[in-house]
């Protein structure tokens, strides 16, 4: 299966193999640098690692 990003309505959609949710979880940490980040890009990106995590535990 290969990824995808379609809009459904008003929602966008993104798929992504199962086999590559970890690797996107990895990409999503949070940078090391300090230089100033939006705290509300830091809050979804913390969600959405987290939606991912509960995804990958379920199997």
């Amino acid at each position: 299966m290969t990824s995808s990003i379609k809009r459904e309505g008003d929602t966008a959609v993104i798929s992504i193999p199962m086999s590559e949710v970890h690797n996107l979880r990895v990409s999503l940490e949070e940078c090391p640098c300090k230089a100033p980040k939006s705290t509300v890009g830091i809050q979804r990106r913390k969600a959405l690692c987290a939606g991912l995590a509960k995804l990958e535990a379920r199997g």
